[in-house]
């Protein structure tokens, strides 16, 4: 790999909008309700699956509908905040998936929770896109990294409260009022985004280079996406990793309950303590060095992911293998770690290869890729459980293991091939104030 060339000296010095921070703490606040909303029927499932009358099948089809239905809207939404205000895009997404969630709380059967899973979905797919456009214009090359990686310290945060005090309301008042409260919290902070968030004027893009400073069609800016090979070795790499982590986040709290015999609130703070507080090391660790490698390598960002993934691997394999509870919170803090050196880097190996003014739609199109095309295991397992074929679920933490793996492969074959044609320069302009 050859050191990175040509970084203009003011980009190095200048570190990116004003209030740059205060913007991040803003979309960190937003991402922590997305999150909790988005994950906390993984804490619930017991009384949410006895009371509602649910087979395995119908219980894991209600979060297969929701990463499809998620995946699919962002092939359009994630293009609306290339072209549209942020701020308007994140405010609304925000306030009607918040209504879809509270909503949820009131289904009476499979088909309500169903049908509210698919609206939440919906209206939360438009938010992510909106964000890491606002990101990359708020921060530059050299420190987007550490400031992504502080950005998602809000989803271990917010799994830790929904697992902890998602679990344990469930556990003591119903499954209902953990979702009564959890919703009201979601529209106190959109409240607060309305108030104090700014539209911050977009960046880095080239007047006649690429896609130009207002960007172009969807059909356009779509195929300016597709045509990067770096971009869809990428995309392929994030469907596996992803559907490996969320999918794991999903069967440990029922794991945990079956094997061990853990009640909600057990179960839940074992599933996500240890691997949240490995998540935290992370992301802190993993966004600075990116940084730092990124200055002298172009594969420095994709390296850092590349071992992080190597990290969590054997972990997996650990907990496929172990009934010690000690050695799966050692192994689950380990492989917490590895995913988000991983994931604390996506948005910017992403960034570095996309055209900046596709920087939200193809965002929006990772995570197409990735529920598409890789949230069918829930269905699968639902499926063998009810059939008795998966009757120990370290059977599907093996496979997770397996999954990685390729995922690895791809990324190392992104630095060693594609990388050197793909990789984007900084554009020589003056950053916004």
């Amino acid at each position: 790999m050859q050191p990175l060339q040509g970084v203009p000296k003011h980009l190095a010095r200048n570190p990116g909008a004003r209030d740059r921070w205060f913007v991040l703490s803003l979309l960190f606040v937003n991402y922590f309700v997305l999150y909790a909303h988005r994950f906390l029927v993984n804490y619930i499932q017991v009384p949410l699956q006895e009371d509602l009358g649910l087979s395995e099948l119908q219980l894991n089809a209600t979060t297969w509908a929701f990463h499809v239905t998620y995946a699919l809207a962002q092939l359009f939404v994630g293009y609306l905040s290339d072209r549209f205000s942020r701020r308007t895009v994140l405010i609304s997404a925000l306030a009607a998936s918040t209504i879809a969630f509270s909503a949820m709380g009131l289904a009476q059967g499979f088909y309500d929770m169903f049908a509210l899973r698919v609206a939440l979905a919906a209206t939360q797919a438009a938010s992510v896109p909106a964000i890491a456009g606002i990101m990359a214009d708020c921060f530059v090359q050299q420190n987007r990294s550490r400031a992504v990686s502080i950005y998602l310290l809000s989803s271990p945060f917010s799994l830790i409260v929904a697992g902890a005090a998602g679990g344990a309301l469930a556990e003591n008042f119903g499954w209902r009022v953990s979702i009564a409260c959890f919703g009201a919290g979601g529209f106190v902070v959109v409240c607060v985004i309305a108030l104090l968030l700014r539209e911050p004027e977009r960046t880095e893009r080239a007047e006649k280079k690429g896609l130009g400073v207002e960007g172009a069609s969807l059909s356009r800016t779509l195929l300016t996406v597709l045509s990067v090979r770096s971009f869809l070795l990428l995309a392929l790499a994030y469907l596996m990793a992803s559907n490996v982590s969320q999918q794991l986040a999903y069967f440990l709290p029922r794991y945990f309950s079956e094997r061990f015999g853990m009640d909600l609130q057990e179960s839940g703070a074992m599933a996500t303590i240890a691997p949240q507080i490995g998540t935290v090391i992370g992301l802190l660790s993993g966004g600075a060095l990116a940084d730092l490698l990124a200055r002298r390598w172009p594969g420095g960002r994709f390296v850092v992911q590349i071992g992080g993934l190597c990290l969590a691997i054997p972990a997996i394999y650990l907990i496929s293998f172990t009934d010690s509870t000690s050695v799966i919170l050692c192994a689950l803090f380990v492989s917490g770690i590895g995913f988000w050196l991983y994931f604390s880097n996506l948005w910017t190996t992403t960034f570095d290869v996309v055209d900046p003014a596709a920087r939200s739609t193809a965002i929006g199109l990772l995570n197409v890729a990735a529920g598409v095309f890789g949230s069918w295991p829930y269905l699968v397992v639902g499926k063998l459980r009810d059939d008795g074929v998966i009757t120990d679920l370290r059977t599907v933490f093996f496979t997770f293991a397996c999954v990685l793996i390729a995922s690895a492969v791809i990324l190392l074959i992104i630095v060693q091939v594609t990388l050197r044609k793909d990789l984007q320069s900084p554009v020589n302009e003056s950053l916004s104030e």
